[in-house]
């Protein structure tokens, strides 16, 4: 395939932003590309809270802290990936230790 190169996050994004009954996974693939590979090794999005909020688990304290600073942007990104107002914000906490 020639051309741009995308991840498989955006693919994915893409397949399942236009089916409203793929909200969840849809939002679970934006959320990835919205963070970046690097961010997102450290995140993972559990669901979307009843305000609207998407709850993220992070590894770290570190890492949970670069994402509520970076909410707004992801949110955004988010968005406008799916092209409607879905998130509202993010509810970051930290993963449970293994």
């Amino acid at each position: 395939m020639r051309g741009r190169r995308r991840t498989v996050a955006a693919v994915l994004a893409d397949a399942f932003a236009s089916r409203p009954e793929a909200v969840s996974p849809a939002i679970a693939a934006a959320f990835a590309e919205a963070c970046g590979s690097s961010l997102a090794r450290h995140a993972s999005c559990r669901g979307l809270l009843k305000d609207g909020r998407l709850l993220v688990l992070a590894r770290s304290q570190a890492w949970a802290d670069q994402l509520s600073a970076a909410a707004p942007l992801l949110c955004q990104r988010v968005n406008a990936r799916l092209g409607r107002h879905v998130l509202m914000g993010l509810e970051v906490r930290l993963a449970p230790e293994r």
